[in-house]
């Protein structure tokens, strides 16, 4: 098991532990937060965790006018890796999704998220019904649509980060020294935790975008 992961890519190893520490932390904070009582005032972690819980379901009651309650919990999820993904690498590890396996996984994740979805809210027969939507000859057009779109986001977000990691070793080169100090004060807070941020952000309205579109189809 221990070689296994050795072999692994820094990407992967990198979603691995990300992963884990979504699992153990979100956990934790959970029973924190099922053990308060109605009177109590929570804190530090706990209310922030909390207000970030409210404002995503705010933002999800706004895409979604009758399935908001059954798709937050997944959405969600996606945007708290997201987060913590494309900032991964201030704490000295390799931004999962510049990985090209990774984003390409995660573009595939994306286009069957969309598709069970749809399936589990319109059925089978009636989703057919949509991709044959106007005619049947527009299916093939359909049906790429449906697999372009999550494809790009995911290449989108590889592309953002991965350009990000090479204007970082570029201009640690050229400034040597002085590119540490840069690094640290300047290219760090700006593509790995601003830029880092606002992919997770623009990736989890697309895909919520998407997931609304595809199960909220109006009969």
């Amino acid at each position: 098991m221990i070689e296994f992961y050795v072999n692994l890519s820094a990407g992967i190893k990198a979603s691995l532990i990300v992963t884990t520490f979504l699992m153990i932390s979100t956990a934790i904070l959970g029973l924190k937060v099922k053990k308060m009582k109605y009177s109590d005032v929570p804190s530090g972690i706990t209310l922030i965790a909390i207000m970030f819980v409210e404002g995503v379901n705010e933002m999800q009651h706004d895409f979604f006018k009758k399935y908001w309650k059954q798709f937050t919990p997944y959405t969600m999820t996606v945007l708290l890796f997201l987060m913590f993904a494309n900032t991964a690498s201030l704490a000295g590890l390799s931004a999962p999704l510049s990985n090209i396996t990774v984003a390409l996984s995660f573009s595939i994740f994306a286009f069957g998220s969309v598709q069970i979805a749809a399936l589990f809210t319109r059925k089978p027969l009636q989703r057919i019904k949509d991709l044959l939507d106007p005619h049947w000859a527009f299916l093939p057009v359909n049906l790429v649509g449906e697999m372009s779109t999550p494809f790009a986001m995911g290449i989108r977000l590889f592309g953002n980060l991965l350009s990000g990691a090479i204007i970082g070793i570029i201009l640690y080169g050229v400034l040597s020294w002085g590119g540490i100090l840069v690094g640290a004060f300047l290219l760090h807070p700006i593509f790995d935790l601003f830029f880092g941020l606002v992919q997770a952000y623009v990736f989890f309205m697309l895909l919520s975008i998407f997931i609304s579109n595809a199960v909220e189809v109006e009969d």
